[in-house]
């Protein structure tokens, strides 16, 4: 299996507010550190780190656990109410984490500000407490389970796992980002299947935060593309063992996410960036291979709520009237006629192939590495043609049962990685 290797150099810990030093020294060793981010959760933060706690009395009593609430600034009381639900069964501590000013624009399902910063504090609190586990979750989940402690813990404490991330069951069009560009341009970069991209709950083991959380060069971008896609690509890009938890639905109180525009911008942005970290790593990669999971699976449910095609289909018509000439620069000529060709006089049978789709992508990657335009113009210049391809991948599904739904996003994966020479022959190119 592929394993981390440990880093006994020195790490680049972020620095620990108060009490946070005070508390390290006068603690006691700690088995597990369970980490929630909030931000004005109070009505639910409190039962999810309570099931957390009751999780591992359950599973592994003999562990000694500490909570750890980083808080972003919350006015409703959060830090105290989960110290009252965390009661005289775990260890707790508080501590407000630090926002920077590129974090606030940063748009992320969990709606706390500073999640870089948070993540990165809690890592360096369980490598000082040299603690075996560092769970992570929102604060914000409403279908957090103390079966969770187990599925995301087990693999690291029994299995030797370096870090395990969520895998929550959702509708066949929810989350068409993750399962038609993030998820299967991450398989075919780095040749591991893994199939949710927006975090929500993470498990790093001791090797994983000291080998590659701590010493990342933890630079601007991360802040402004925001943590998840960035865990996720180190796990998939680094020697480090991988699993999935099956961990049910993601319920979760619902917080402003933004425009669509901007959350691809930065979902997108992470992967294109850590492209140019990683090239070395992905471009001799062929094929792919998937991830251990636990828990048990579950296929995708049946639609919920009207899917609004037409609505799609016009935001695609708006880009081929307001964007070809962005669209002119980065995409390849022979991509640009055919976007150029698509046929939209009949909306029922508009069709968006999935092979032109992944040539987009890769244009724009490739766009991304050449800096041909601004990087957030750019970015922000896919989401027409996201509209467009999301619209045409329902109408050839939506009379389909769910599995030949799962079918048709595998087909998708497939297209990335046989069309993954294409982008290595331009990316060579242009760094001739």
């Amino acid at each position: 299996m592929d394993r981390l290797t440990s880093n006994d150099g020195p790490l680049t810990e972020p620095s620990l507010p108060d009490p946070i030093p005070t508390l390290i020294e006068r603690s006691e060793p700690i088995d597990i550190v369970v980490g929630v981010l909030t931000f004005n959760d109070g009505a639910t933060a409190p039962a999810a780190a309570r099931g957390l706690i009751e999780g591992f009395r359950q599973y592994a009593p003999e562990k000694r656990v500490l909570v750890v609430n980083c808080d972003a600034g919350s006015q409703d009381g959060t830090p105290d109410l989960i110290e009252h639900a965390a009661g005289h069964d775990a260890s707790f501590w508080a501590v407000r984490h630090a926002v920077s000013g590129s974090s606030l624009h940063v748009l992320s399902e969990s709606g706390v500000p500073g999640r870089d910063a948070a993540i990165r504090l809690l890592a360096a609190v369980a490598e000082r407490l040299t603690a075996k586990v560092c769970l992570i979750v929102d604060g914000n989940l409403k279908s957090a389970h103390p079966r969770w402690s187990e599925l995301l813990a087990s693999p690291i404490l029994d299995k030797g796992a370096d870090c395990v991330l969520p895998h929550f069951s959702r509708n066949r069009y929810e989350g068409t980002l993750t399962n038609t560009l993030l998820a299967p341009l991450t398989r075919a970069l780095y040749g591991k299947r893994m199939t949710y991209h927006q975090g929500g709950a993470y498990a790093f083991s001791d090797r994983f935060v000291r080998s590659l959380l701590l010493p990342q060069p933890w630079d601007e971008e991360i802040a402004t593309y925001g943590i998840d896609g960035w865990v996720t690509t180190l796990a998939a890009a680094e020697l480090a063992d991988v699993y999935e938890a099956m961990l049910g639905p993601r319920l979760r109180q619902g917080k402003p996410m933004g425009d669509l525009s901007t959350i691809i911008a930065q979902s997108v942005g992470c992967i294109f960036h850590m492209m140019e970290r990683y090239q070395s790593t992905w471009e001799p990669v062929t094929g792919s291979k998937t991830v251990p999971m636990i828990g048990e699976p579950a296929g995708l449910g049946e639609p919920v709520g009207a899917l609004h095609v037409d609505r799609m289909i016009h935001g695609f018509q708006q880009g081929l009237r307001d964007l070809v000439p962005i669209w002119q620069i980065v995409l390849a000529p022979d991509t640009f006629q055919q976007i150029l060709e698509l046929g939209i006089d009949d909306a029922d049978s508009f069709q968006f192939p999935s092979s032109l789709w992944v040539q987009v992508v890769y244009d724009l990657a490739l766009a991304y590495h050449d800096r041909l335009l601004h990087r957030e113009h750019l970015l922000k210049s896919l989401t027409p043609l996201y509209l467009g391809h999301t619209a045409s991948l329902i109408l050839a599904t939506r009379a389909l049962p769910g599995k030949r739904m799962e079918e048709e996003l595998e087909r998708v994966a497939v297209e990335y990685e046989t069309m993954k020479p294409y982008l290595i022959q331009r990316w060579r190119w242009s760094d001739e």
